[in-house]
């Protein structure tokens, strides 16, 4: 199981702590079939490659263990989003330059440049501008659990499906503590970050 937790350090501070980094603790069992009163105890660690504007290379992973169950909890820092190696930021940073600010795919790697966004292409950005697109519908509702019951979204009568996700965009980034806070509390509602392919978040919730 992977658990998003808030990390204040930016990537390359969290990389140079390595081991001695305080990684956070669960005070029982995050399995809802044991529940254990009794902490984790630490196993180990994995190692996750990251690419930041300003870092790129690998990053310590800790992993926890219930000795009841046998299940290994592992601690992701907020700057990730679960399988990708590119930063949550830079992501959503292009998704701002797509969506919100209407630039070009070509643009977008203009704006961005080389030598602040190493190995990020033209494909990289269809792909994620892509995957939002298809996860409008399932990002939606998840934005009044864990943004604000009250938001006002948008529906399919505000135009464009760019412009639809243009204002989902914008209230994701809005909430208290940005896109960082909405990612952690997406992940945790649903156990799946919002760049989930949409047909597996729906095959996996129906097979469990």
């Amino acid at each position: 199981m992977q658990i998003i937790f808030d990390c204040p350090v930016v990537p390359k501070e969290y990389h140079l702590q390595g081991k001695d980094y305080p990684f956070p603790e669960q005070p029982s069992c995050l399995n809802p079939h044991c529940m254990l009163p009794k902490s984790p105890v630490k196993h180990g660690f994995y190692i996750r490659g990251f690419i930041h504007s300003d870092f790129s290379g690998v990053i310590l992973i800790r992993r926890y263990l219930c000795k009841k169950c046998g299940m290994t909890f592992s601690y992701l820092p907020s700057f990730c989003l679960p399988y990708y190696q590119y930063s949550l930021w830079m992501i959503c940073f292009f998704l701002k330059l797509y969506f919100i600010l209407n630039h070009t795919l070509k643009d977008c790697l203009d704006l961005i440049g080389p030598e602040d966004f190493t190995y990020l292409s033209r494909q990289h950005l269809h792909f994620y501008y892509q995957r939002f697109l298809n996860n409008l519908d399932w990002i939606k509702p998840g934005l009044r659990l864990v943004v604000s019951t009250s938001v006002v979204l948008p529906d399919k009568r505000c135009g464009p499906k760019k412009k639809e996700a243009a204002k989902v965009l914008e209230i994701a980034k809005s909430g208290s503590g940005g896109i960082h806070a909405f990612s952690q509390r997406f992940f945790a509602q649903y156990r799946h970050s919002f760049m989930t392919p949409y047909k597996n978040y729906f095959s996996i919730s129906r097979a469990g």
